[in-house]
């Protein structure tokens, strides 16, 4: 295959995984003796792109953003190991979730948006993305509020074990529809649906009844609405926003008395005494990276027995890699933070899309379970790709993209 082959290819392939993000339930499992191998759609196409992705930073050996940070973080999940209740998993974990996720998607998905020449592709399928996902999320939400379990979650098949996870991913995306919907060189039907998809994305995390999502969507309103309004105030009404919202989730079910809503509020009570209590046993480098399900089947069975990650990025890290792990990602968030909010602008919708998306998707890790997932990465290594372009306002007429700084 020539090179404009690779090129073609990689970018079809980076579509496919756009299009399957949130697909986590859609996967092929094969059953090796004692091993089950599994793997979602969009992690296997994406093992598929990084060659391709590879052989060409390999010529160009262009810095990936915060990879010294994630380096640290890197270590201290090794380190970990050795507290690990099962050491065996917790390397499979290592390699399989923070080794993989960077490299197939920041190294992967992120470098092939970066240095594609054309963005058209990759918007429709964003766009063609959000209208699926949203109208997924509204079906399952109708059949729930009938049922009378308006407040509680449910799985869609061969999709997702719960359908709240869609609308967690369509609010951290709200910042990217909206700049296409204002992005003069888009296709005007993608345009078109991009605004429709808009609408039907704020419906459908509406009615999802996920106060993760609901938090975010006005974090990413704050972000983006009114157009006019400078950066410099939208700290004003994002960090209340936040503040507030964390208060509202935590404390809002002991007010209301659902016993659905209290129920998720105990249990998230009771990861966080998981995760505390695996914190304090090795506070340095953690208990064991990927151990907390494991860690909660052990010690918890009174309350759970169907192993439930930590809600919460802050719990998650510290509790599994500890005080490094914790300065490790830190380091890794700040820099890939800097390095998209120095290179945005207002006058290129999508660059600007970029910092909002980086927001947003931090706002739910504070919150969620995404930490180390692909509904988490896939749009980050987008906003990382958009950002390192030269300019995104004329997709099919960009020039190469510069040459992004280390950070």
């Amino acid at each position: 295959m020539d090179g404009a082959g690779k090129v073609r290819l990689a970018a079809v392939l980076a579509a496919v995984i756009l299009l399957t993000q949130s697909l986590i339930d859609l996967e092929l499992a094969v059953d090796l003796g004692e091993w089950h191998l599994n793997a979602p759609v969009a992690d296997l196409v994406a093992l598929a792109l990084l060659p391709l992705a590879a052989a060409e930073w390999l010529r160009d050996r262009t810095p990936l953003p915060g990879w010294a940070g994630y380096l640290v973080f890197l270590v201290a999940s090794a380190l970990s190991l050795y507290d690990a209740i099962l050491p065996a998993e917790g390397l499979h974990h290592l390699l399989r979730k923070p080794v993989f996720l960077y490299l197939a998607y920041g190294l992967g998905l992120g470098f092939v948006i970066a240095r594609a020449r054309s963005l058209s592709l990759f918007l429709s399928a964003l766009v063609l993305w959000a209208t699926s996902t949203a109208a997924l999320s509204l079906l399952s939400s109708v059949g729930r509020i009938a049922s009378g379990e308006a407040l509680w979650f449910h799985a869609i098949a061969g999709i997702t074990p719960n359908h709240k996870t869609l609308a967690v991913c369509l609010a951290a995306g709200l910042p990217l529809l909206l700049a296409i919907a204002r992005q003069g060189s888009s296709a005007p039907w993608a345009r078109r649906l991009a605004q429709m998809s808009l609408m039907l994305a704020i419906l459908a995390i509406g009615l999802s009844a996920s106060k993760t999502a609901w938090l975010t969507t006005l974090v990413a309103l704050g972000l983006t609405w009114p157009a006019h309004r400078p950066l410099s105030l939208r700290p004003k009404v994002v960090l209340p926003t936040v503040v507030l919202g964390l208060v509202l989730a935590y404390y809002v079910p002991v007010f209301m008395g659902s016993k659905t809503m209290l129920d998720a509020a105990r249990s998230r009570h009771s990861l966080n005494e998981r995760s505390w209590e695996m914190f304090r046993a090795a506070p340095l480098v953690g208990s064991g990276t990927g151990m907390n399900v494991h860690y909660e089947m052990v010690t918890f069975p009174h309350y759970r027995v169907n192993g439930v990650d930590a809600h919460g990025v802050f719990q998650k890290v510290g509790s599994e890699t500890g005080l490094v792990g914790l300065v490790g990602y830190g380091a890794f968030v700040a820099a890939t933070g800097l390095a998209i909010a120095r290179r945005r602008r207002e006058d290129d919708p999508l660059r600007d899309a970029a910092l909002g998306t980086w927001i947003c998707l931090h706002v739910n890790l504070l919150l969620s379970t995404e930490t180390l997932s692909s509904t988490h990465w896939v749009p980050l290594a987008v906003a990382w790709g958009l950002s390192l372009r030269a300019d995104t306002r004329t997709p099919d007429e960009a020039p190469p993209a510069e040459t992004p700084c280390a950070s």
